[in-house]
């Protein structure tokens, strides 16, 4: 059996599994979640034409192993393309575009000026060129992001005397790249946790960062959701933020970004805020001694 074929690569099917199975005649059960056109679509849709080749497609509702309450909320966190993919077993296409739920719905100006003393949410990519953050605040609705830095040649120091400067005063909420509790992108052997910390800045960090392929969903998730709900904003001034989300792209024939263009270090440093505030949830459900993953 193969399980979840979509993430793993043709050549383990065609190279290693399949030549296998003609030793013993023996027979195999693919199953996934569709996850866009690719190898394992190829094989659903060929089955339908080939003789000894059988496929289906069931809904997670069809299943039985969550119940509709869960389903429904799902819908309420999630893109409508993810949900249609995990939850309804499409075969969505993405069109190589990493964040597709971002568009003109997404850009606004900020409403009206922030006070002080409200807390600022920074999301850091650690970087020497260029070095990434983007700055926000929450609204009643969802999350707002307000402006964004880029230094090259620049080191932690640097990136948090420039917010410093930019909001005098400012309560400052960290959302950094977890590899900062090693990395020194300064002198004097101080890590850049510990930079952010000793000036001032409250960090929210895990010892590991988040899944590449968890942020992408919880950015999408915001930008709009199933039902069409809109978690996040971001001021027209931001240019360099808007740009990598509208244009940012996995490689091709792959499910990994693009880090050889350039677009990643905002979006890595959004994904790191908004994966915090607002994770897509993942629950486990227990049934008949089985574990499912709704």
């Amino acid at each position: 059996m193969i399980d979840e074929a979509a993430d793993i690569s043709e050549e383990a099917w065609t190279a290693v599994i399949r030549p296998t199975l003609s030793d013993r005649q023996g027979s195999a059960l693919i199953i996934g979640s569709p996850k866009g056109r690719n190898w394992f679509f190829d094989l659903y849709s060929n089955a339908k034409q080939l003789k000894d080749w059988e496929s289906w497609q069931f809904t997670t509702a069809e299943g039985g192993n969550v119940d509709a309450e869960e389903i429904e909320s799902a819908k309420q966190d999630m893109d409508e393309r993810t949900f249609s993919q995990e939850y309804l077993a499409e075969f969505v296409t993405y069109s190589g575009i990493i964040y597709y739920a971002f568009g003109d719905h997404n850009i606004q100006p900020m409403g009206y000026p922030i006070a002080n003393h409200s807390i600022r949410h920074v999301g850091i990519d650690f970087n020497v060129d260029p070095g990434a953050a983007v700055i926000g605040y929450q609204t009643m609705s969802g999350l707002h992001i307000y402006d964004e830095v880029e230094i090259y040649g620049t080191n932690t120091q640097e990136m948090v005397a420039e917010i410093q400067q930019r909001y005098p005063g400012g309560r400052f909420h960290a959302y950094p790249d977890a590899s900062g509790a090693q990395r020194r992108t300064s002198a004097g052997g101080v890590t850049d946790h510990i930079i952010l910390k000793n000036s001032g800045f409250k960090l929210h960090v895990g010892s590991v960062n988040p899944s590449v392929k968890d942020r992408i969903g919880a950015v999408n998730s915001v930008c709009k959701s199933h039902n069409g709900q809109i978690k996040l904003t971001i001021d027209p001034k931001c240019v360099k933020l808007i740009n990598a989300l509208r244009k940012h792209t996995y490689k091709e024939g792959s499910r990994q970004p693009d880090k050889d263009s350039g677009l990643d270090h905002f979006v890595d440093a959004l994904g790191y805020l908004v994966n915090h505030l607002y994770p897509v949830k993942v629950e486990y459900k227990k049934h008949s001694g089985k574990v499912y993953r709704s």
